[in-house]
């Protein structure tokens, strides 16, 4: 599903007003959306209180057009005006339209009177800011809302909820909390990333009037992922294919006291339809390792002298996956691999540590590169904390792939993936449960598998995050969340790749 960024959303209003849409029937059609939506939640509409938190600006003129429409049906509204009166002549149009039957109340002025309405109402509207918000909300306007997320009644929120940025899915602790948000026109990266998605609740598209072909032109730079869009890379083999022409994929993972997270890694990687899997492991670690991947073939490496037998594995290979459970190996692996290697290449946990260290280490790099940081490495590879990462997941995966031109899929709940061009997917799918040791493992097995079989990085990330969160639903189902493994993943992996299949 296409997501609508904010500089998108103004440019395609600013179309449909050349081509005769006013943004008057804009706020029209966005004011009775709303209306109609508590209209389906809340049967009998009529005879209801409603409290409606309207801003200075046009998203609080949506909220003066919603009031008009819910008195006409028999609703006892109150508007609250959280900014004062309106600052914009479309929303004081809107305003001066509303029925002498509507109360209004000035927050700032009878803050009780507010309190007393937004408590007794049964549907609660957040009309305060829309999708331009950026920044800190103003103490006052905060308070209010933080207040009104609390009540008992049906709470829905125009666009966005007040609070969170559309463009990074930012939002602070006084966001407005909805039950229901309506996306005017289609939806924003806000509503599939995380905080801000834990304040939408669910979240419905309406059109207002924007022309479709307008729409259809717009949001491509960022995407949140569905099983078609998932499926689309997963090409079927050809009739004659060899274990050859499926991928021959390097794994340079596994270390003393480690070497779980290289036989979980390779093992998604066979699910996941590579032809080869080949393993390069320091030589004690083969006994425990070789048992548990009877598929694999293996290089063994001299820990103080790795650089030959990993040049010539990585000769073969068709992808690479470094740095699950390697340890402090990866201080003498990693630079032989950043140096040498031309095929696509996944750094994982302790590559990606190395990187931390070692950021120059990139200047060298010639192979496409992906890079799949829990927060704590992003923070470490951003030199940032990471309640700052976790702000602004798509942000800090945007700005981490235009730095380093890999593609990053920065994991946690919707996993991020952004290229070096801009271009952001979002994935649904995915629960708590997977919030384990070992999941970061599955999935890069899973990514490097696809990148072996020639799927492109951006792709093969897209689609690995997709089924790595399919596989743990899957899962959930069948062991609930708490019980689930991430050995429990590797298994559900045929069951999802079918439903792909299938999507497509």
């Amino acid at each position: 599903m296409r997501m609508f960024l904010k500089e998108e959303i103004r440019r395609m209003e600013a179309a449909a007003a050349e081509q005769g849409v006013s943004m008057e029937a804009l706020m029209e059609n966005a004011g009775r959306a709303l209306a109609e939506e508590a209209a389906l939640r809340l049967r009998p509409l009529r005879g209801k209180f409603a409290a409606i938190l309207c801003g200075k600006g046009n998203n609080g003129g949506d909220g003066f057009v919603c009031a008009r429409y819910l008195q006409e049906q028999g609703v006892h509204c109150t508007v609250i005006l959280a900014q004062g009166l309106p600052h914009t002549q479309l929303a004081a149009t809107a305003f001066d339209r509303l029925p002498e039957t509507v109360t209004v109340v000035d927050a700032s002025a009878s803050r009780r009177e507010a309190e007393e309405a937004i408590s007794r109402a049964d549907v609660l509207f957040d009309c305060v800011f829309g999708f331009s918000f950026r920044g800190e909300l103003p103490e006052d306007v905060a308070e209010l809302l933080a207040f009104a997320g609390t009540q008992r009644g049906l709470k829905l929120a125009a666009d966005l909820p007040s609070g969170a940025e559309c463009d990074t899915g930012r939002a602070g602790p006084e966001t407005f909390r909805a039950d229901v948000t309506v996306a005017f026109t289609g939806a924003k990266p806000a509503h599939a990333s995380y905080p801000a998605k834990a304040y939408c609740g669910d979240v419905v598209i309406r059109p207002v009037g924007v022309p479709r072909e307008l729409t259809e032109m717009g949001g491509a730079r960022c995407f949140e992922t569905d099983a078609p869009r998932a499926a689309l890379p997963l090409k079927q083999p050809d009739a004659q294919a060899n274990k050859g022409d499926m991928g021959k994929l390097l794994l340079v993972c596994g270390s003393e006291g480690m070497a779980g997270a290289c036989i979980m890694a390779a093992r998604a990687a066979l699910r996941s339809g590579a032809g080869l899997v080949r393993v390069a492991i320091p030589k004690n670690l083969y006994p425990i390792v070789a048992p548990a991947l009877p598929e694999c073939i293996f290089t063994l490496y001299d820990p103080f002298s790795p650089e030959e037998p990993l040049r010539e594995a990585l000769g073969w290979a068709t992808a690479c996956l470094a740095g699950c459970g390697l340890g402090n190996l990866a201080d003498r692996a990693c630079p032989i691999l950043l140096a040498h290697c031309h095929v696509p290449l996944v750094l994982d946990a302790d590559g990606l540590n190395f990187l931390a260290r070692n950021p120059d280490a990139l200047e060298r790099v010639q192979a496409p590169l992906v890079l799949t940081p829990h927060p704590g490495e992003m923070a470490r590879l951003c030199q940032d904390a990471i309640a700052e990462i976790q702000a602004d997941r798509l942000g800090a995966a945007l700005e981490k792939a235009r730095e380093t031109g890999a593609v990053v899929a920065l994991k946690g709940a919707a996993t991020v993936i952004a290229d070096p061009e801009g271009v952001c997917g979002i994935n649904p799918t995915g629960n708590p449960g997977m919030a384990k040791g070992g999941s970061g493992d599955v999935l890069a097995g899973i990514i490097a598998s696809l990148l072996a079989q020639g799927i492109t990085p951006f792709d093969a990330a897209v689609t690995g995050a997709y089924v790595h969160g399919l596989a743990g639903d899957l899962c959930a189902k069948r062991l609930g969340e708490r019980a689930l493994l991430p050995t429990d993943l590797i298994e559900a992996l045929p069951a999802a790749y079918r439903r792909l299949t299938a999507a497509r």
